[in-house]
């Protein structure tokens, strides 16, 4: 099944509402990503979210990234979701 990038940069004011959600956001994102973690400052606080996800088609990635719970608390300012194929390296149990 083919891969998909995405990228979700915090709104400025994000950051305690990012805190009180992570959890929920946690739980999803085992259940639905392949890969991911914080994009963090020079400080090494969070500033945004990658995350690899698995779907059947680029609208099948969209609906899954719409419902992860960082999106539905409206915690980023923007947001990048594009077809995405590995090089280097390799995901548990992905044969591409």
């Amino acid at each position: 099944m083919p891969l998909f990038h995405f990228i979700g940069l915090d709104r400025k004011d994000a950051r305690e509402k990012r805190m009180s959600v992570r959890p929920e956001h946690l739980e999803y994102a085992k259940a639905h990503t392949r890969l991911g973690g914080a994009l963090l400052d020079a400080d090494g606080l969070p500033i945004g979210s990658v995350m690899i996800v698995e779907a059947e088609n680029l609208e099948t990635a969209n609906v899954l990234m719409a419902a992860d719970p960082y999106t539905k608390a409206n915690i980023f300012e923007s947001t990048e979701l594009r077809p995405w194929r590995v090089a280097l390296g390799g995901i548990e149990g992905y044969s591409g």
